[in-house]
């Protein structure tokens, strides 16, 4: 018989250490005496609070040492079960979605969806999944078991737990704090700064002066005290005169004391320039090398990244960096050699009174730590915080219109004064914690002064120890304060530039998926013949977006691609200019695989009119020559009279020198798509790629813009995107899609007479148009 799950004991007792066994209900209990063999022991039953199908209800995911056990009940009396055997089971992944997340298993045969639930059990599940996943280790072949790929997310998704050590990865980051290697990062991270030691060098050492001279004038208090001003207490007190030569020595101390400050002053600002410089060339080097890498890799790269993410990595993480080895390194050799300086001094003038200074130091190195980590979890919360509101103004301030025109305005304050609050109240907490640790700390020193003063004064009644060194005991007792601060939070630092190192690390080590082979060719002249064979593709390696695609477009031949949405129109177009790569099959340009050809030689004759096309912030002159950079003005006129964009380019206030704004947002979308025609022509790309270049313009515009494609088209290849199929009709081929697949292929008239998809379309469109009309 099945032992029950409410047996915590037997559990316990397995191997496989688990954390999520719940009680499961009896009626599940049933069910499982005919599923389970005999000892067969539940080892995992956690319970979801969505069913499978996204409506409220509880599911069920148990796992023996055999099988995982998924009841489903989808609204049906009696729950579907799902029964794998743990060695069909190659990979358990956990995909995040944005209500809601959802269990699946990878089999030979495909991927099952077994569990769904909400982000309030997000942790549960991703507790449970390296438990299962130990099962199937346990009957997977050894061989199987080293090589099969732990998956915790979608590909694409952010990593929620580390495949190393199977922790959650803050959601700040896509890092996992506990395996990032600091050593190595750091090492990889100083590269950076030894082309530039012929500076940081001498200001280490300016440093390391400017700290031993700073702890001078203290000495030279102790001097004038014991030496000058206690005997003239003496000699006055006792009626006698000062000793002759002592308002000399007050003058020369005194100067002296001037001079060491005026030292420190000056060659800390000449250090403080020399190491910013320092700072700011690495910085300089740093972001350089990121954005020239991120310039080169595949467009799925930025698919799978939030822009703010690769953002902060360019600023935030780079500035921090920055910070660390031109600020943070010194910082904690000067601090260490600084309590080194202070405790020979002190050492040597009296080690007993010493010891007794040195007491309470511990005391303040681990609050420190204590405090550390406490602050560090409190602005953690109060980032996301603050990262919450940007992201409030990120999507507002650019949606403002369509915030006006649906009345939200009322709903997107309260959404903002809610998350201020939350800064409010995060700031708050930050604030609680600081007024503890400031009273603490300044107690933890007091305790310190207490002691100089009740052992240093009876050594001053027994003779053992003057005024002028008690008072510099006193002295360099509160400069042990910010030091030992520095060295305290000195594994944060650490652990916080490890981790900014490895983020952008990580862009820097990233290869592009689709590059250039070390053997590509040249093909300068393309003529433009395309050749699809038997080509494959998706997205996520679930479901072919291509799905055997094979037709061939002569050179000069105008195909439009016609289908439904997700028929693969817009995959088709990303594969001829080799954003990706086919999964299987090939793409051949004028009988070379494309993934043959050198990339810039072949998206260099790629030109592409997007339904919405982007402008970059500058004038229209530069949005029209940026295909061309070498274009001459004339050029750009040329092309943009062949666009039909002359006449309202004059005028604007500046013609051709008129800025457009962030994504061409002071010119109409109709001046848009033809200053995007204007840089498509100025391009004179072979193969030319429409997708919906008139769809979202008026009857006039669009007839403007149909003229201008039609000089454009003239004498290179072009694929055609169009819904509105009466732009298509003069195509020379059309290609149906459907599904991934080629459908139908033909003329106009050839597809109409045959009377499939392509005249269902038609007939359809026809239709919707005589209603809008009526």
């Amino acid at each position: 018989m099945a032992r029950s799950s409410g047996s915590r004991s037997a559990t316990r007792r397995s191997d496989v250490e688990t954390t999520t066994l719940e009680e499961v209900p009896t009626a599940l209990q049933d069910q499982l005496e005919d599923l389970l063999e005999q000892e067969e022991e539940i080892k995992i039953a956690i319970s979801t609070d969505l069913q499978v199908d996204g409506t409220y209800g509880k599911d069920w995911v148990l796992a023996t040492d055999k099988r995982l056990l998924a009841f489903n009940q989808n609204g049906a009396p009696t729950p579907e079960i799902q029964n794998i055997a743990l060695e069909a089971i190659d990979s358990i992944e956990i995909r995040e979605l944005h209500g809601n997340n959802f269990m699946k298993v990878r089999t030979s045969e495909g991927a099952l969806e077994i569990a769904r639930y909400s982000k309030r059990l997000a942790p549960k599940f991703a507790e449970a999944t390296p438990e299962i996943e130990l099962l199937i280790d346990k009957v997977k072949p050894e061989a199987e078991t080293s090589k099969r790929h732990r998956k915790y997310v979608d590909p694409g998704k952010k990593k929620i737990r580390c495949e190393t050590c199977g922790r959650p990865i803050p959601r700040w980051s896509d890092v996992c704090p506990n395996c990032v290697e600091k050593g190595k990062l750091l090492v990889r991270l100083l590269k950076y700064a030894i082309p530039f030691w012929k500076v940081s060098v001498p200001a280490l050492l300016i440093m390391l002066v400017i700290r031993l001279v700073d702890l001078y004038p203290p000495i030279l208090s102790k001097s004038l005290i014991d030496d000058i001003l206690v005997p003239a207490m003496m000699a006055i007190t006792g009626g006698q005169l000062v000793e002759p030569g002592a308002f000399e020595q007050l003058v020369m101390i005194v100067l002296l004391m001037v001079g060491a400050h005026v030292f420190t002053a000056v060659f800390s600002a000449v250090r403080g320039y020399m190491m910013t410089w320092v700072g700011q060339r690495i910085t300089l080097t740093l972001r350089n090398d990121a954005f020239r890498h991120m310039s080169i890799l595949s467009l799925d790269f930025y698919q799978q990244r939030e822009t703010g993410n690769l953002m902060s990595r360019i600023t935030q993480d780079i500035g921090r960096l920055r910070d660390f080895i031109a600020e943070g390194l010194q910082d904690i050799i000067g601090d260490s050699m600084a309590l080194v300086y202070m405790c020979i001094i002190m050492f040597v003038i009296n080690w007993q009174l010493a010891l007794w200074v040195l007491l309470p130091i511990p005391l303040i190195i681990l609050f420190s730590f204590y405090f550390g980590h406490k602050m560090h979890k409190v602005f953690h919360v109060l980032w996301k915080r603050y990262a919450g509101i940007s992201t409030i103004l990120a999507s507002t301030i650019p949606g403002i219109r369509v915030v006006k025109a649906f009345t939200r305005e009322k709903y997107e304050v309260d959404r903002f004064e809610k998350q201020a609050h939350l800064v409010f109240e995060g700031e708050m907490n930050a604030a609680k914690l600081w007024t503890l640790y400031q009273p603490i700390m300044t107690f933890m020193t007091y305790i310190g002064t207490v002691l100089i003063w009740f052992v240093g004064g009876r050594q001053i009644l027994n003779g053992d120890l003057t005024l002028g060194e008690i008072m510099l005991f006193m002295t360099y007792m509160t400069r042990f304060l910010q030091p030992v601060r520095t060295l305290a939070q000195m594994n944060r630092r650490f652990l916080r530039a490890a981790t900014s190192a490895e983020r952008v690390f990580e862009v820097l080590d990233t290869p592009p998926s689709v590059a250039s082979s070390s053997d590509a060719i040249d093909l300068p002249n393309m003529r433009g013949q395309v050749e699809f064979r038997d080509v494959f593709f998706s997205y996520d390696t679930e479901k072919n977006a291509i799905n055997g695609i094979s037709f061939t477009t002569k050179p000069g031949e105008m195909i439009g691609l016609v289908g439904p949405s997700g028929a693969g129109k817009s995959t088709l177009i990303n594969l001829v200019t080799r954003f990706y790569d086919p999964n299987e099959g090939e793409i051949l340009i004028d009988g070379h695989d494309s993934r043959d050809i050198e990339l810039k030689s072949l998206r260099g004759q790629i030109g592409v009119v997007l339904q919405d096309p982007f402008l970059f912030e500058g004038t229209v002159s530069d949005n029209i020559g940026y295909g061309k950079p070498d274009a001459t003005r004339q050029e750009i006129i040329a092309a943009a009279k062949a666009a039909n964009a002359h006449d309202f380019i004059i005028k604007f206030p500046d013609s051709y020198d008129t800025m457009v704004g962030e994504r061409g947002t002071r010119v109409s979308g109709g001046e848009r798509q033809r200053i995007s025609i204007a840089r498509a022509i100025l391009k004179n790309p072979r193969i030319l790629i429409l997708d919906e270049a008139t769809s979202s313009v008026d009857t006039e515009t669009e007839s403007r813009i149909q003229e201008a494609l039609g000089r454009l088209i003239q004498g290179r290849t072009v694929f055609a995107i169009a819904h509105r199929l009466s732009t298509l009709k003069h195509s020379n081929r059309l290609v149906v899609l459907k599904e991934g697949q080629v459908d139908e292929i033909g003329t106009h008239e050839e597809l109409i007479a045959k009377g499939g998809t392509y005249a269902n379309l038609c007939e359809k469109q026809m239709e919707l148009s005589k209603i809008r009309a009526w």
